[in-house]
């Protein structure tokens, strides 16, 4: 039987799609788009900022929304997703915006 635990990150879950579809289907993946990137610097930003155990930065599969451009980034608890590009100007954004919550 499940037994409901404490999570261990007090302020915000960021995932973001890093999903890598075959690049022979023509369809979009957010890997391809720099997902797998994106979420490493994030993880390495909530590091250096020692906010581990505040923020937790996820790598997925696929989210089933595949934007031609970006990744796709959700915040929880509140269910908000946002289509990012994958760069440092934008990292800073998504970092802010997890530890500020909704805004």
């Amino acid at each position: 039987m499940p037994r409901a635990v404490k999570p261990p990150y007090a302020l915000r879950q960021v995932l973001v799609c890093t999903n890598l579809r075959d690049p022979s289907t023509g369809k979009p993946s957010c890997g391809m788009n720099g997902g797998t990137t994106f979420r490493e610097h994030l993880k390495k930003a909530v590091k250096e900022r020692g906010l581990k155990g505040q923020v937790m930065v996820t790598g997925t599969s696929c989210m089933d929304y595949c934007p031609a451009q970006g990744c796709v980034v959700a915040f929880y608890p509140e269910n908000e997703w946002q289509i990012v590009d994958a760069n440092p100007e934008n990292e800073e954004r998504v970092l802010a915006r997890a530890i500020a919550g909704p805004g």
